[in-house]
């Protein structure tokens, strides 16, 4: 017990927030990092923008992000937008000034393969080892059939800038930008506008389709939209202004993730219906995130660090619905109580609603947030995982729009 007293006290005394994303490198010189992509969860790169005629702005990792090495580009102040990994040492690379690189030997060296000072390349995408395609400034859309070694203009009909593109398989794939996102359904010979929901100025920053029908696409201005028939209907799932979405990353046909301008990870679990917050260590611009695997997750920063999740970014995730009536809002204490990594949070709700569960620190500081839209009303259990948290006294809290309820849990390990 007393053990137990002196974690607290010293957890009083010295907390701070604390994320289930954590540092595990920053860039020296600070560069800000637009870039990152992983072959699987130990091999990966990023790129940095350097502006000290340096040519050593691509980085590559072989522990899990924990050391990086830079590799030479070749091209000083460039800005590079995007990776796309084939093969640990088949990697290609696009920018600023219209470049494409690629590297035969993981990054050992790197060849242009594309130039274009008039061209802006911020995304690129393969569908198989031979076809490719990467998406740019004023309208252009570049595509390759031999691996890269040429590349010739695709006729899109607008001239709107384009940042994210997705290939669904060899023939459908999905173009985003400015007010815009373009799909094909015959390998990028026509594209047909599917009429976003866009406001004033917004550009759609990526896109994903999990299949023929379902897709989502985020924005410059904190939005998500979702359709359910291909692009021909779209719903505004997400709405946050001022906290851009800049990047999306799928491991599944339910759980996808997003970095924002604010410092936020968010988070879907039901294939992009509902999107949660988490938080990380930094407030900045998060630029870049990829998941090579379920759980394990990595975001690049405006300011050249690099965050790691080993758990999803610990967001919890619905276990159990029990068929017992509900006739009124109860929070459960958390079993087990005190709990080292995971525990089981338990609440029922009378009916159909929209519930928040926020995990905060003893200090008011919050750990994470999930949104849990709920068809019907009933018991709900969620898990909920403390593995990167340090020992302390938690609060959880049960919130929907007329209801707030809290209680204390102890991690201790």
């Amino acid at each position: 017990m007393k053990t137990i007293i002196s974690f607290i006290l010293l957890f009083l005394i010295c907390s701070k927030g604390y994320s289930q994303w954590i540092q595990v490198y920053a860039n020296n010189p600070v560069q800000s990092c637009y870039a990152i992509k992983f072959y699987n969860i130990n091999t990966g790169f990023h790129s940095g923008v350097l502006y000290n005629s340096s040519t050593m702005n691509i980085y590559k990792t072989t522990n899990g992000g924990i050391n990086w090495t830079p590799q030479n580009s070749h091209y000083t102040a460039q800005r590079f937008m995007a990776f796309e990994i084939l093969h640990p040492d088949t990697v290609f690379i696009c920018g600023n000034y219209g470049k494409i690189l690629r590297t035969y030997n993981g990054g050992q060296n790197w060849l242009t393969l594309y130039s274009d000072t008039n061209l802006q390349v911020w995304a690129i995408d393969f569908v198989n080892s031979f076809t490719g395609y990467s998406a740019g400034s004023a309208g252009n859309i570049l595509k390759t059939t031999n691996r890269g070694d040429n590349w010739f203009l695709l006729n899109t009909g607008v001239i709107n800038a384009f940042q994210g593109i997705y290939f669904l398989n060899e023939t459908t794939g999905f173009v985003s930008g400015s007010n815009i996102l373009l799909k094909t359904t015959n390998a990028g010979i026509n594209w047909i506008n599917l009429n976003t929901p866009n406001i004033s100025f917004e550009i759609n920053t990526d896109v994903y389709f999990f299949d023929e029908l379902n897709g989502v696409f985020s924005t410059n201005a904190g939005r998500i939209g979702r359709t359910s028939n291909g692009g021909a209907n779209w719903s505004i799932v997400r709405d946050q202004s001022g906290d851009a979405v800049w990047r999306l990353s799928f491991t599944n046909s339910l759980t996808g993730y997003g970095c924002t301008s604010g410092g936020n990870a968010v988070k879907t679990t039901n294939g992009g219906l509902n999107w949660f917050n988490q938080t990380t260590p930094l407030s900045e611009n998060l630029y870049g995130i990829h998941f090579p695997a379920k759980d394990t997750g990595y975001i690049c920063s405006w300011s050249g660090k690099i965050l790691k999740t080993v758990n999803g970014g610990g967001g919890s995730v619905l276990i159990n619905n029990s068929t017992e009536n509900a006739d009124e809002f109860k929070l459960f204490q958390n079993y087990p109580n005190p709990f080292n990594p995971e525990t089981k949070i338990r609440f029922s709700i009378p009916s159909g609603k929209n519930v928040t569960i926020k995990i905060s620190d003893i200090l008011g500081k919050e750990i994470q947030l999930m949104n849990l839209a709920k068809d019907k009303g009933g018991v709900y259990e969620i898990n909920f995982n403390g593995s990167n948290l340090p020992s302390g006294l938690y609060f959880y809290s049960l919130i929907t729009d007329d209801v707030n309820l809290s209680r204390q849990m102890l991690l201790i390990k």
